[in-house]
This record gives C-alpha cells, structure tokens and sequence, in this order.
C-alpha cells in the first residue's frame, strides 16, 4: 500500500469512522463497514460466553450485523438497537458458506484498517487535516455534524480518531506554549536583549527542525518509506531526520551500497592499482640499474670498502691533488703577506 492509498483509508477511518464495502444478498444492495474496537466488545457481549453451545454461530451473526451500514437506502446506524432481532435472524439464515465469505471480505477490509496505522502520524501533519481538526472545533469525531452520516455517534472512535484526537491536541499545546515563549522572550528582551536573542535562536532552530521532520512524515507517509526510496541505482538519500540517519546508519553497516558507495569504492580500487603499477616500475628500474652497474654505493647497506675496491674505484676516478707547501720551507715574506691578509679578514671583517 502506498502513501496516497493510506492517506485516502485513513481520511474515510477518521472523518467517516469506517471503511465500507458493498455486496449483493437476496437482490438487494447492503452496505458493510469496519469495526471499532468498542463494537467488538458489544459483539462478544450479546454472544455470550464462548464455552456456550452455538458461541461461534451466535458471534459470526452478530458481527455481520454490527457490521452493517446501509440495505439499499436505509441507513441501519440510526436505529441499530430496534432491528437487531431481526437482522439476527437474517443473517442466521443466510447459507454458511456464503456468510463465510462475507466475513472474509471484511476482515480483509479491517486488516486494511490496521495496516495504516504506521501512516496516521505523516496524515495527521497534513494542511488538510489539520483543517479538519481545527473545523471539528472542540466536537467528538464521531458526530454527525462532523462526519456528514446519521448515527455515527451511537458507534464510538475508531483507534484512528483517538490518536487523530492526541496528536492533534500536542500540536494545540506545542502552538500554545510557543506564543507564550515569544511574548515571554519579548519581555526578557528589555532588560537582556543579547540572551534574549540567543535563547529565541535556538527555540527558533528546534521549532524549524521539528516542522522539517513533520512535513517529510507527511510526504513520506511513514519513515519506513526512508528505506523503500533508497535503490542501489541511486545516488545517496538525505539524512535530514533522525529516522533517515538511522536508516541510513543501518544500510551502511548491513553492507549495501548505492551509486554513491559504487562510484568511490572503484575510484579507491583505481588509485590503489596505479599506486602499485608506479611501486612496481620503480622496483624494475631500481633492479635494472643495479644489474647494469656494479657499484657498491648502490647496494641496501653500507660497509667499509676493502683494499681491493678502493684500488678498483680510485682507478676509476681522476683524483684532483692540491699541494700545500709546508711552513718551514714558504718564503719570510709570503708568510708575513699571507698573515697580513688573513688578520685583516678576521678582525675586519663582519
């Protein structure tokens, strides 16, 4: 079931209280419709106790019964209490078989009336129901000034409407007590304007965070859809809620990948691979050139050299001497002019 599907059972189950379903008997058109949970208990009250003989026969009656809208144009919800006898003895009279399917059917229908739930919170941050709320002005769900059908006060709330009614009347709360945090921020602004700023800042900030979440329940439908519009196809989903963030946590550690995971673990794989191309051709060029020369200065360690390969390295090389002249034997004169210009270089100079 998606979404818009949901949205639509969920707006017959709280602004009707029911979902309906028709069905031919006898040649004529009945109405059937979902039960509440207090109709249930009248059911299992008029059957009596389950160890009576006929229990079970007894309840599939009535249930069918309190099941019942309309028989063509008569609406059965206004004066329910005076027709029970003899829509007793109708529907005991109806073949077992066919009463069978007729209960099926609307089983099937009340199924339905649960599997919505999950979706009530996302339809109850919608402008139309909150419109809806706001247009029942204090009055039950279940009258019939609100739901446009006679009788439907004699029925109860649904499930739906209760919790319609709860979230509904936090949000009454919430809008409540955020005027009253304003008018009380503007008479701290007085005497702290700087503390009142930053304190309206950050209320601000969760109020936006809180209506963020609320308007993508709402177009969601249910924050288990944050896991159904992730597709491996598809790039990375958003992560705006804390029910994205965990949804997304929880896809990342079981292992699935989208587009995105894709893209950069073949971007990582690449780079991996042209590192260890390089580290390798490097490695080869290193190999042949130590194949090529067999030089000692070249090898992973160092030692001494040994008589040998010194003599076979200076034979190798032109050797550049300098003679220095020994003191005793330079000339009194080139020794007093080589004094003369060092002195005047050290302690002139900088």
């Amino acid at each position: 079931m998606d979404r818009n599907e949901a949205y639509k059972a969920l707006g017959d189950l709280i602004f009707k209280g029911f979902l309906t379903a028709e069905m031919g008997i006898a040649g004529k058109l009945f109405i059937f419709k979902t039960l509440n949970e207090k109709e249930f208990d009248l059911i299992r009250m008029y059957s009596g106790k389950p160890d009576r003989k006929g229990y079970v026969n007894r309840f599939n009656n009535y249930f069918l019964l309190f099941s019942l809208f309309m028989v063509e144009d008569n609406n059965i919800l206004v004066n329910k209490e005076r027709y029970i006898p003899e829509l007793f003895e109708f529907f005991n009279s109806v073949p077992y078989l066919f009463s069978q399917k007729i209960i099926s059917s609307l089983n099937g229908l009340r199924q339905t009336s649960y599997d919505v739930l999950k979706y009530l919170e996302g339809f109850t941050y919608t402008s139309q129901a909150r419109n809806n709320w706001k247009a029942l002005n204090g009055m039950s769900p279940t009258s019939s000034e609100f739901t446009g059908i006679p009788g439907t006060n004699l029925i109860g709330m649904t499930i739906h409407q209760e919790n319609w009614v709860r979230i509904n009347k936090f949000l009454d709360a919430e809008e409540e007590y955020n005027k009253d945090y304003s008018m009380a921020i503007m008479v701290a602004s007085a005497t702290n304007s700087k503390g009142a700023r930053h304190s309206q800042g950050v209320h601000d900030s969760h109020i936006k965070s809180a209506e963020e979440r609320r308007q993508k329940l709402a177009d969601l439908g249910s924050m288990d859809n944050v896991k159904k519009i992730w597709t491996p196809e598809g790039w990375a989903v958003s992560t705006d809620t804390a029910e994205e963030l965990v949804a997304e946590l929880e896809r990342q550690m079981s292992g699935q990948m989208d587009k995105h995971d894709i893209f950069m673990d073949n971007y990582f794989k690449k780079m991996r691979a042209e590192a260890e191309k390089k580290a390798a051709e490097a490695e080869a060029r290193i190999k042949e050139y130590r194949e090529k020369h067999n030089n000692v200065f070249i090898e992973g360690s160092s030692r001494a050299l040994t008589v040998e390969e010194t003599r076979e390295l200076l034979s190798k090389k032109k050797v550049s001497t300098i003679i220095v002249p020994s003191e005793e034997s330079v000339d009194e004169s080139d020794k007093n002019n080589f004094l003369k210009k060092v002195s005047t270089k050290v302690i002139g100079g900088n």
